[in-house]
């Protein structure tokens, strides 16, 4: 036991040693505007402070953000349209708010082959997701997580799925199993467009649960992993699809979400 220990020991110092000498031949940047910061994978404070994370009060189902703080005495408040048309989903969280500077970063990582912004959002949507378990404790061992898939000619086209690479390193920090294609998307559809009822029409029958999944969501809280949630048709439609095949619960969490005003 002391040999192993003594050997994880050698093994971190090594490894700040490798990480120093990295750091003086390619200082590390800042991912957003490239200027010099301590620490590689990061923001510098500019961009850091550009960003409008979404803490206040906020729906307890689909996470939409209550602005003035009004609701603050009431623990749990479903905005208008949950209380409407309930989502198959069961609770929403969302990092940041989606506007220029959230938007920069996702795009980035979405389109511009940006992979090294994967583990910085993962982080995000740790903070999204809440607190770790305390000193001692450890997760419900019944949580798995799911990225939203991509269609093959995308995926193809586009070589990586922006959701499956966070989701795997946000399951791999809180010790979740990771199942990176327990959905398939089945129905190639467009870039989603327009309202909330033509984004539902565009997604219908678009997932399926993968052979083998259904066995592994079934009774499990399942978290399903996304970018940016719009209108959330998307995930509804893949929530619907695991609530089907026997999931406890459906979590959704995303890096942004768009927010346009509506009646709460």
């Amino acid at each position: 036991m002391a040999r192993n220990g003594l050997g994880r020991h050698v093994s971190v110092r090594a490894r700040h040693v490798w990480t120093g000498v990295l750091n003086q031949l390619l200082p590390p940047r800042c991912l957003a505007c490239g200027v010099g910061v301590q620490d590689a994978g990061r923001l510098c404070g500019d961009c850091w402070g550009a960003l409008d994370f979404l803490q206040g009060p906020a729906c307890a189902c689909c996470g939409y953000p209550f602005e003035g703080g009004v609701l603050h005495l009431v623990e749990e408040h479903y905005c208008a349209a949950c209380q409407a048309n309930p989502p198959a989903f069961d609770r929403a969280r969302m990092a940041l708010r989606y506007d220029e500077a959230s938007r920069g970063m996702i795009l980035a990582f979405k389109h511009g082959d940006r992979l090294e912004y994967g583990p910085f959002l993962a982080d995000l949507l740790g903070q999204a997701y809440g607190p770790g378990p305390c000193p001692g404790e450890t997760f419900p061992d019944n949580t798995v997580v799911l990225p939203v898939p991509l269609h093959r000619k995308r995926l193809r086209r586009r070589r990586y799925n922006q959701a499956a690479i966070m989701g795997q390193i946000f399951a791999r920090n809180r010790g979740f199993l990771y199942l990176p294609e327990g959905l398939r998307r089945i129905k190639h559809t467009p870039p989603q467009h327009g309202n909330s009822a033509h984004r539902l029409r565009n997604v219908a029958g678009a997932f399926v649960v993968s052979d083998g999944t259904a066995d592994r969501v079934r009774g499990q809280v399942v978290i399903l992993v996304d970018d940016v949630y719009t209108t959330g048709a998307t995930v509804k439609a893949c929530a619907r699809i695991l609530k089907r095949h026997g999931a406890a619960r459906v979590e959704v969490l995303t890096i942004a979400r768009v927010c346009r005003p509506r009646q709460i």
